[in-house]
């Protein structure tokens, strides 16, 4: 079990940007995650600043909170699971936090996408670069992830400055980005 304040500062980038920060670092052999999001059919979870999910990389599940703190910061609470039905987790640890921001119980999936995830670890934080894909399309996306406190934001620029690029938030989270592209196929 893992809860913990995160920090993250994320971009979207082209393709062309996504290999050269690939061929910059080491990245570790990559890992492909699904991810299923949870919530209510009036979205009480996303009205309340927060996401729910269960991720599966091969055969493990990890069930996930996370509620916003500011732009950057969110409280994630994380433990591994056994199945990846959401109505029958039973662990009390997990009631606890569902209980603790009051998250209703009728919640079912919403959304799902894949994602291929490669990581490269520094000091004070991890880099992602995300090759993520939804329905309808697929996009890049570096993510600077960290806990330590420094200045991410500076050293999240020196990383961009290898493909002339400064930090601006640019993108919504996976979450929001995979209900858009929902969206555009149901108006299609």
């Amino acid at each position: 079990m893992e809860n913990y304040i995160e920090r993250e500062l994320k971009i979207l980038i082209s393709k062309e940007q996504f290999q050269k920060i690939l061929n910059s670092y080491e990245f570790k052999k990559p890992i492909i995650q699904t991810n299923t999001y949870y919530d209510t059919n009036d979205q009480k979870i996303k009205h309340m600043n927060g996401a729910l999910r269960i991720r599966t990389i091969e055969n493990t599940h990890i069930f996930t909170l996370k509620i916003k703190k500011d732009s950057i910061t969110h409280y994630e609470y994380e433990k591994e699971i056994q199945t990846t039905n959401i109505n029958e987790i039973k662990d009390p640890e997990i009631l606890g936090w569902i209980q603790q921001y009051d998250i209703p119980t009728n919640i079912k999936p919403i959304t799902s996408f894949r994602t291929e995830r490669y990581t490269y670890n520094f000091e004070h934080g991890q880099l992602c670069a995300d090759i993520t894909s939804y329905e309808n399309h697929i996009d890049y996306e570096l993510e600077y992830e960290y806990i330590d406190n420094h200045d991410g934001i500076s050293f999240f620029n020196h990383i961009l400055n290898k493909i002339n690029t400064k930090y601006e938030k640019n993108c919504p989270s996976k979450i929001a980005r995979a209900m858009n592209d929902q969206n555009l196929c149901v108006k299609r």
